[in-house]
């Protein structure tokens, strides 16, 4: 089986094959990854979670248009939305197999804390500098990001991204989405 990643990242990179490699659908199948880093034709920091679904749909596309042939296209990336006056960060997998059926899944969300809430939307800069800025770490995006500052280290990255990803990958293995 082939899996197309649209990143080279190292650290999402291994966090799809940890998440493969412990998959009941994926255990017992021998598994030759793809990398490659796509562009999603829109903004390199989506404030919506809409506009964070199409990117994610892109980079997919892209990556079939580049001619890279998989069985699967996995996606990962940290998406936003406002509800009432708050602004709130999670998560996002996006699944899309060879024949097109896709499948988006969602981590637990949290709510952005005011100092960057302002950097992010007012300020348009990007998460991960912000975060670097206030955390004092060098290289935070490899570390467990921004959730895991603001809830005291009880919600890690890996956490977010294997809850995102559970949710992206059953639909295309289970019954009930078959009826």
């Amino acid at each position: 089986m082939k899996i197309a990643i649209w990143t080279t990242r190292a650290p999402k990179v291994e966090w799809i094959k940890k998440w493969v490699k412990e998959c009941p659908y994926f255990n017992w199948i021998e598994v030759e990854y793809l990398l490659e880093s796509v562009s999603s034709d829109i903004s390199d920091m989506p404030l919506s979670i809409q506009e964070t679904m199409n990117w994610a749909k892109n980079r997919a596309r892209n990556l079939k248009k580049a001619w890279i042939t998989a069985d699967f296209y996995i996606w990962i990336e940290w998406w936003t939305t406002e509800i009432w006056d708050k602004k709130y960060i999670g998560w996002i997998v996006y699944i899309e197999d060879n024949s097109w059926k896709w499948h988006y899944g969602f981590s637990p969300m949290m709510e952005v804390p005011q100092l960057v809430e302002k950097k992010l939307y007012i300020d348009r800069l990007e998460l991960w500098p912000v975060m670097w800025e206030l955390s004092g770490k060098t290289d935070i995006r490899s570390e467990n990001w921004s959730m895991w500052a603001w809830s005291n280290d009880m919600l890690t990255r890996i956490d977010e991204f294997t809850s995102a990803f559970k949710a992206a990958i059953s639909p295309f293995f289970n019954d009930y989405y078959k009826m």
